[in-house]
C-alpha cells in the first residue's frame, strides 16, 4: 500500500510518500511546495495542482491522505487553506481519498491527541528509520500518510 500524504498551506504545502511493506514503512518520498505572497492566487494555487500531479504521477500512490483546515483564530487564512485543499482533491483524481484531523492524526502517531510537536517527531524518526523528515510541512505531510496507512491496517 503506497500512500501520498498532504499538509496543506497556500505559502508551503508539505507532501510525502510512505509505502508500507509487509509492515515496514518506507519513506519514498517527501518535500514542500513554496508559493510566493506577490504571485496571484490563481497562479499559487496552479503550482501546489501541477506539482501533486507530478508526484501523483510519478509515485503511483493507492491513496491520497489530506490534513483536514483547522479553523483556530484566523478565518481568512483558514479560507485560503480550504482552496488549497480543494486543489489537493483534484490532485487526487483518480485515487481513493482520506482525510484526518489534526488531533485525529497525533492519535494514530503517538497514541494522545495533544502531543506535543517534539514527540510527533520522534515518533515519526522511529517509524520510518530515519532522521531526515525534511521541512516541518515535509514531515507533517509524512505524518499523514502514516495515519492513512496505520487506518487501514
Amino acid at each position: 500500500m503506497r500512500v501520498l500524504g498532504v499538509d496543506p498551506g497556500l505559502t508551503a504545502t508539505g507532501y510525502g510518500v510512505v509505502e508500507d511493506v509487509a509492515g515496514a514503512l518506507q519513506p519514498l518520498a517527501r518535500g514542500t511546495i513554496r508559493t510566493g505572497s506577490k504571485a496571484s492566487l490563481p497562479d499559487r494555487l496552479a503550482k501546489i495542482y501541477h506539482a501533486l500531479r507530478q508526484v501523483v504521477e510519478e509515485y503511483r500512490p493507492d491513496a491520497v491522505a489530506v490534513e483536514e483546515v483547522y479553523l483556530a483564530r484566523n478565518a481568512p487564512s483558514a479560507m485560503l487553506t480550504a482552496q488549497v485543499l480543494g486543489v489537493v482533491k483534484l490532485a487526487a483524481h483518480g485515487c481513493e481519498l482520506r482525510s484526518y484531523a489534526p488531533r485525529e492524526i497525533k492519535k494514530w502517531i503517538c497514541g494522545n491527541g495533544s502531543a506535543p510537536k517534539d514527540q510527533m517527531i520522534r515518533m515519526m524518526e522511529h517509524l520510518l528509520a530515519t532522521r531526515d523528515l525534511g521541512t516541518d510541512h515535509a514531515a507533517d505531510a509524512l505524518a499523514v500518510a502514516v495515519c492513512a496507512l496505520f487506518d487501514r491496517r
